[in-house]
């Protein structure tokens, strides 16, 4: 994923850094992964980034060395996914602080099977590493319109279809969601089952939504309630990655602690934080300036950095800013909210009692996965969209800490719902293209059929023959192509039938490809699938893979 470039700069840690064009794909067939890199080697992966972290362990974190805070990072991962999962699942009585942690993260949705892959990947990765596999729930982000993609009609005649499982409500992170209809939320599966039953008999959303409806009642966020019962079905599954919420890691000390870094050298973090967006919008032949994120602005003394901030009051995430001044920092959303912190040892407790003030600071994207990758994991797998914020964030990694960023893997998988689907090919589509064009320009060569004439047809193939084969020059060729395009128009009119039976094949082929792509989405939620084919698809790939 790291790479060199022409241009390139040399980076704090001494060696040569920049960012390649790397395009990555999800595999479009069913029972495929991706994995990058590959051979995925997780043991040799793990030595050389325990290579990497220690010649780093001396490096200063606004003061305090990266091997402090990894310390510090490795025991509350594992007590803070101990403590969450417990109530729940198993969980071991006791877990060696040394072992490697395997990280993945994503937000609390109920996302497709290859968002999923990940988890059953970092249990094998644990597994065959004598590590701990956790998954980070994203809970900052926003939670989307309360419904899933699915289908109507039956496998002959699919419509796209989508199931709410609630009411709109405020678009605000998912730890912050709260129910609107439970009403809806309690009808879900079976409304799920009732339209999906022509396509799959026995979907996943009937074994897990009476635990996410119990976890709604008893309180929990939505997007931890569908992580419990994700959680809970792995478990079942034989899987022992454990969850734990971003919103948790985000109070802790080590965390806060590269918080209050960046906000010290705010002014230096932006300028190195735009440089490396840019380069990777230049690479990627990007124009849009909010890809992969925006830039990061400064306005009448104001920087902003990569944080969100919301409050009880107003759960919408806005952008946090950060003015210096004599007495220390100043943190605003530069629309209401402000609060004054001191610059010293006293900032990172600060910001850790926040949310006793009722306001939450959170992590954006690649503040967020620097943070888990330097501190809080020995290996991270991260899925294609995390992969390509991290080609940014191996910049930001080399020149705002000075560190060899540590290596990652990138994993998505694609999983099919096990319903057949149309033979048609798009190749089909542009072969009879290629004959209707003919049927116009070329009618002697553009259909395999007998014309309505088969006397006058070869008369007039002879004739245009024979036209082809003494093309005049000006200025008689205006009179010959005028006798050309009469052979054709006659030709034309002879082949009426069988142009018009490739219409009709073509109309049927293009509605066939429709329903084909619609039936081969591998985006539909993982809740829609057979519990069993994919419980087995997904562990046979982890173990492939890994």
């Amino acid at each position: 994923m790291l790479n060199l470039s022409p241009n390139a700069a040399v980076s704090m840690t001494g060696e040569q850094s920049g960012i390649r064009y790397h395009r990555i794909r999800a595999p479009r067939g069913h029972a495929e992964a991706m994995i990058e890199p590959s051979p995925l080697e997780p043991g040799l992966l793990l030595e050389e980034n325990a290579r990497r972290y220690q010649v780093a362990a001396e490096a200063s974190i606004g003061g305090v060395s990266l091997a402090t805070l990894r310390r510090q990072a490795h025991a509350d991962m594992i007590r803070l996914a101990m403590e969450h999962s417990a109530p729940y699942r198993e969980v071991p009585a006791a877990i060696d602080e040394q072992m490697p942690l395997i990280v993945s993260g994503h937000q609390p949705a109920l996302y497709h099977p290859g968002v999923w892959f990940k988890n059953f990947l970092i249990d094998q990765i644990a597994n065959k590493t004598n590590g701990l596999a956790i998954n980070v729930i994203v809970d900052n982000d926003v939670a989307p319109a309360p419904s899933i993609a699915a289908l109507t009609g039956t496998p002959a005649e699919p419509v796209p279809a989508r199931i709410a499982y609630d009411e709109p409500g405020p678009r605000v992170p998912w730890e912050m969601t709260s129910v609107q209809s439970l009403d809806t939320l309690r009808s879900f599966a079976q409304r799920v089952a009732e339209t999906f039953q022509p396509f799959v008999d026995d979907p996943a959303v009937l074994h897990v939504w009476p635990d996410v409806v119990r976890e709604v009642e008893a309180g929990k966020p939505l997007g931890l309630a569908f992580s419990v019962a994700r959680n809970r079905l792995e478990a079942a599954f034989g899987l022992n990655t454990l969850d734990v919420p971003l919103s948790q890691l985000c109070r802790t000390s080590w965390f806060c602690q590269f918080v209050a870094s960046i906000l010290n050298e705010a002014e230096r973090y932006r300028s190195i934080y735009n440089d490396c967006v840019n380069q990777y919008r230049k690479v990627q032949g990007i124009r849009s300036t909010s890809h992969p994120v925006p830039d990061l602005e400064m306005k009448d003394g104001w920087i902003e950095v990569p944080f969100w901030i919301w409050t009880t009051d107003n759960a919408h995430r806005r952008q946090l800013w950060v003015a210096h001044d004599e007495d220390g920092l100043r943190l605003s959303d530069r629309a209401g909210w402000e609060v004054s912190c001191p610059a010293d040892d006293r900032l990172v407790p600060t910001l850790q009692g926040l949310v006793e003030h009722g306001a939450y600071l959170r992590p954006r994207a690649l503040s967020n996965t620097t943070i888990l990758r330097l501190a809080a994991s020995d290996l991270i797998v991260h899925g294609i969209g995390g992969a390509k914020y991290d080609q940014v964030t191996d910049e930001i990694i080399r020149q705002f800490y000075g560190i060899k960023p540590p290596q990652y893997v990138t994993a998505t998988a694609t999983a099919l719902l096990p319903i057949e689907r149309p033979a048609a090919k798009a190749d089909d589509v542009r072969a009879i293209d290629r004959k209707l064009r003919d049927a116009v320009f070329n009618p002697d060569r553009a259909v395999e059929v007998c014309a309505e004439d088969a006397i006058e047809w070869e008369a007039l193939v002879s004739q245009k023959r024979t036209l082809l084969d003494a093309i005049p020059e000006f200025p008689e060729k205006a009179a010959w192509h005028r006798q050309l395009e009469e052979v054709n128009a006659k030709l034309r009119s002879q082949i009426t039938e069988p142009v018009a039976r490739l219409r009709i094949e073509r109309d049927q082929l293009t509605h066939q490809l429709h329903d084909k792509q619609l039936l081969a989405s591998r985006e539909f939620s993982f809740v829609l699938f057979p519990i069993e084919r994919l419980r087995n698809l997904l562990l046979d790939l982890a173990e492939k893979e890994s």
